[in-house]
């Protein structure tokens, strides 16, 4: 059996070791919201780095391509995908580390949880760069979009490596391959189902509060818009259409509405980690004898 031990609980009476066992669908889906709920207050700590730079990130983005004249500067959108890209891998990051010591009932702080993956950035950031460039490059293929999934599932687990085990980017997809092995339809599965449910959610409540306000605001059109520019008004309006102070208000709330979405994400992975550790490499004996 491979040691990955990075995360055996601390020696101490504090601390508690979880029943570990394996879990089926539904115990990941129930205990992905049971462990968001009991830890919300840490998860937002940790997701309002999301909402706070995101949102500023998104701002002086706009200012400049709207204000500036510079919407087809290159340099411009390259530093906007760059700065969404690392802060998305930080708080994805701490998300996940956060999710892992709350399901092995460990203390952590969110101040915590985002310095240890800062220790891990790089590999993080390499990692996850090898992923969305092997997945989106199969994609926009059309005929390899079967194989962009598969890779994408089958590598999916990457971050979990990374920070936990302390391996490389490279090593972090083969660790990922190893844990989903035999068991790619079922991964395949709780992945979507993950996706789905916030999907869901995140669409319900971003489409009742657009509708809301837009009914307050509107967008001031020169002519009949036609349904292409009716859906974008609605879902996509930039100052322009509704004026800085509308569209910074709508900017907020979606992205608030996205802050409280992101840890069910994590939380999810974190549970599919150690439950594909537990069935393949017997972890929770493991955690006994370490304990």
């Amino acid at each position: 059996m491979q040691e990955h031990t990075d995360l055996a609980p601390e020696n101490n009476s504090q601390t508690a070791t979880p029943a570990m066992q394996p879990m089926s669908f539904t115990d990941i889906l129930d205990g992905m919201f049971t462990l968001y709920r009991s830890h919300f207050r840490l998860f937002m700590g940790i997701a309002v780095v999301y909402l706070v730079v995101g949102f500023c990130i998104d701002q002086i983005y706009m200012y400049f391509t709207i204000e500036r004249g510079m919407e087809y500067s290159f340099t411009i959108l390259f530093v906007y995908l760059l700065g969404s890209f690392l802060l998305s891998v930080l708080v994805g990051g701490g998300l996940i580390f956060a999710s892992a010591h709350a399901f092995l009932k460990r203390d952590i702080t969110a101040g915590d949880a985002l310095q240890q993956t800062l220790q891990r950035f790089a590999s993080l950031c390499g990692s996850a760069l090898l992923w969305i460039l092997a997945v989106l490059g199969l994609f926009i293929t059309i005929i390899g979009i079967p194989f962009s999934i598969y890779f994408g599932v089958r590598w999916g687990l990457y971050s979990l490596p990374v920070l936990f085990e302390k391996t490389s980017a490279t090593k972090a997809l083969k660790r990922s391959t190893e844990l989903v092995k035999g068991n790619w339809w079922r991964v395949f599965g709780i992945m979507l189902a993950i996706f789905l449910i916030t999907f869901m959610i995140g669409f319900i409540l971003q489409t009742s509060f657009l509708l809301i306000f837009s009914s307050i605001t509107g967008a001031t059109v020169a002519e009949e818009p036609t349904l292409w520019e009716t859906i974008r008004l609605f879902f996509a309006p930039t100052p322009k259409d509704i004026g800085w102070t509308a569209y910074t208000i709508r900017n907020f709330f979606i992205l608030s509405i996205s802050t409280l979405l992101m840890p069910i994400g994590s939380v999810g992975s974190a549970l599919l980690y150690f439950d594909m550790r537990i069935r393949k490499e017997a972890y929770d004996i493991e955690m006994q004898v370490t304990n």
